[in-house]
C-alpha cells in the first residue's frame, strides 16, 4: 500500500502542473460530490488553474456544491450540466455536446478544448428495483442469469465488466489515454436515505452506520492502494465483453432510429 505521505505529496503536485478540466458524472452526491470538495481543497490557492464540470440530476444539490468550489477555490471555474437520466444514450449524447460546445466557446486558460480528467461516480440505489422491462435471462454476458440475480451478483459483473472495457479502450488508444477504476465498496451519502429504497433498508443502515463507522475512512484519511488485477488470466474475457458492449450499443441507436 503506498504510503500517505507520499500520496498527499502526489496530490499536491497538481497545482504544480498545467491547469485541470475536469468532468465529473453523478458528482452532485455520494462519492464524486467528495472528488470535487477534494479538487476543490487542493486547489484552494490556485483556483486560476481549475475548471470543474458538475454533471448531474439534482440542481439544488449542485449548487450547494459549486457554491463550496467557488468559497474555497477562488478564481475556479464551476459548471452545472443537468442531464435527468445517463442510463439513457441519448442524455448522454447531450451532455457530451453541451460540455464539447462550452469548451469549444471558451476554452480554460486559452488552452485547447479538452478534458483533462473524467470522473464516473454516476450509479442508482442498489436496492432500487429494476423496471418489469429488465429480463435477467436475456444478456447472459450483461447480467447474471436470472437464478443468480441479486444486489451482489450485479455490483460484481459491473465492476469487472467495466474494467474490461477500460482495458479494450486504453489498447485501443494506447499512450493517447489512461483509465482507472476505482471500486471502493459502499460509500455512504444522501442515497441510502433515498425514497427509493425499502422502509427496512433505511430503518437498517441508520442503526447499522454507527458500528459500520469502525470500519469506514473519510476521505481526509483515505490510504488509496487496493487490488490489482495483473497477468494475462482473464484476457479473451475482455474481447467478449467489448463485443457485447458494442451490440448494446448496436441495438440502442437502432432502437432509437425506430421510435424517431
Amino acid at each position: 500500500m503506498p504510503n500517505i505521505n507520499l500520496s498527499r505529496k502526489d496530490i499536491a503536485a497538481l497545482i504544480q502542473g498545467p491547469p485541470l478540466v475536469a468532468v465529473l458524472i453523478g458528482a452532485t452526491t455520494g462519492i464524486g460530490s467528495y472528488v470535487a470538495r477534494a479538487l476543490a481543497n487542493t486547489f484552494a490557492k490556485d483556483g486560476n488553474k481549475l475548471r470543474v464540470y458538475v454533471v448531474g440530476r439534482n440542481a439544488s444539490r449542485a449548487e450547494t456544491l459549486l457554491t463550496y468550489g467557488r468559497q474555497t477555490s477562488p478564481g475556479s471555474d464551476w459548471r452545472f450540466v443537468a442531464v435527468p437520466d445517463l442510463t439513457l444514450m441519448s442524455h448522454v449524447d447531450r451532455f457530451s455536446q453541451e460540455v464539447i460546445k462550452q469548451e469549444q466557446a471558451s476554452p480554460f486558460t486559452g488552452g485547447p478544448p479538452r478534458i483533462d480528467l473524467l470522473y464516473m461516480s454516476q450509479a442508482l440505489s442498489p436496492m432500487q428495483e429494476s423496471p418489469d422491462a429488465v429480463k435477467p435471462d436475456e444478456i447472459p454476458i450483461g447480467i447474471p442469469s436470472k437464478k443468480d440475480y441479486g444486489v451482489s451478483s450485479v455490483r460484481k459483473h459491473v465492476a469487472f465488466m467495466k474494467t474490461f472495457a477500460f482495458e479494450h479502450l486504453a489498447e485501443q488508444h494506447a499512450g493517447k489515454i489512461s483509465f482507472i477504476h476505482i471500486y471502493p465498496g459502499l460509500v455512504d451519502g444522501p442515497v441510502f436515505y433515498s425514497d427509493v429504497n425499502p422502509t427496512w433498508f433505511k430503518i437498517l443502515w441508520r442503526l447499522l452506520k454507527p458500528l459500520a463507522s469502525f470500519y469506514m475512512t473519510s476521505p481526509e484519511r483515505e490510504l488509496a492502494g487496493g487490488a490489482y488485477g495483473v497477468g494475462m488470466r482473464g484476457d479473451e474475457g475482455k474481447d467478449k465483453v467489448w463485443e457485447h458492449l458494442m451490440e448494446v450499443f448496436e441495438g440502442i441507436e437502432k432502437l432509437s432510429s425506430d421510435t424517431r
